[in-house]
């Protein structure tokens, strides 16, 4: 399968094999695994999240591959992989500055990339946590530059601290349909030796100038690579925005709600040790609910929801 670099194209992800949106087939799943915390206190068991697309350009984002990581050059620094620290994953990419200049630390070049023609906004956005593991408080930033290393954007300085509190993002718009490279720098701002680590970095096309939640493959549900794991594009899928059907087991009895808040007037009853479905599609459009029906106990209620990635209301 080709994949498109635009994640506003993400409808054309998802393999759907009917022509008709309303007669589409169940196409994502996510499972349940829930005990009630509070007997007597209703609790969601399925909460509808649909998330925003997104396509990840860059083929190491967690530095997980390669030492140094594969991908990244050096621009006045020594690069290493480190399992000191990370975001994700097990590893970050640990930049030692020359000290002789601000600017300094790893770049990333892109492919070719190109805008979409002149009636739609595309920007190029870069973004990258950063940590020191110390607290110095120096400066660190994203830039977009060419490929001779002239900044085109210039991203929020990023105080240096002892956690991944800190993410720079940096955005600069194609206003061309002619391709070129770029190269996404993870810098210094300022001059300064202290080392610092960079981790969960992204490249994105996106018709805003923000850059999305971070995104890889190894991120859960609704995330994918292209291809291998740590050395490939990723994506995010939608998800489910509307739950049709399901297939559970309770320990103990309850009561369950579609859409309102669980209890014994708006939920269907079910009896512990029992595996229960619905047999015709529904329209679950934001949660489950379930309930205790015996006072004191905490069920436990697992399996699987199965529902739809798009449709309009």
């Amino acid at each position: 399968m080709t994949w498109s670099i635009w994640p506003y194209q993400w409808e054309g992800w998802e393999r759907d094999p009917s022509t008709r949106i309303n007669t589409m087939l169940w196409t994502d799943w996510a499972p349940v695994d829930v005990t009630l915390t509070t007997p007597g206190t209703a609790q969601s068991l399925y909460t509808i999240a649909p998330k925003i697309p997104a396509v990840n350009l860059i083929t190491n984002p967690s530095m997980e591959t390669g030492t140094p990581p594969t991908g990244f050059t050096l621009s006045g620094s020594t690069l290493a992989q480190s399992a000191t620290v990370a975001r994700s994953g097990t590893n970050s990419l640990r930049i030692t500055p020359d000290n002789a200049a601000a600017g300094e630390g790893a770049y990333w070049t892109t492919q070719s990339l190109a805008g979409a023609g002149p009636d739609r906004e595309v920007f190029l956005v870069a973004s990258g946590y950063f940590n020191d593991n110390a607290g110095s408080g120096n400066g660190v930033r994203v830039i977009i530059a060419n490929t001779s290393g002239v900044a085109l954007a210039t991203g929020n300085t990023v105080t240096l601290a002892a956690n991944w509190t800190g993410r720079s993002t940096a955005a600069f718009r194609l206003t061309g349909v002619t391709a070129a490279q770029y190269r996404i720098y993870f810098v210094t701002a300022t001059q300064f030796a202290t080392v610092f680590y960079v981790d969960d970095v992204q490249v994105e096309l996106l018709e805003q100038n923000t850059a999305t939640d971070y995104c890889d493959g190894a991120q859960g549900i609704d995330y994918e690579w292209e291809g291998t794991a740590h050395a490939s594009r990723s994506r995010r899928h939608r998800g489910i925005v509307a739950v049709r059907g399901y297939n559970l087991y309770t320990t103990r009895n309850v009561y369950i709600s579609y859409d309102q808040t669980a209890s014994t007037t708006t939920g269907r009853r079910v009896l512990a040790g029992t595996d229960f479905w619905n047999d015709h599609p529904m329209n679950i459009k934001n949660r489950i609910s379930i309930i205790n029906e015996l006072s004191g106990e905490q069920p436990r209620v697992f399996g699987e929801v199965l529902g739809v990635h798009f449709g309009r209301m």
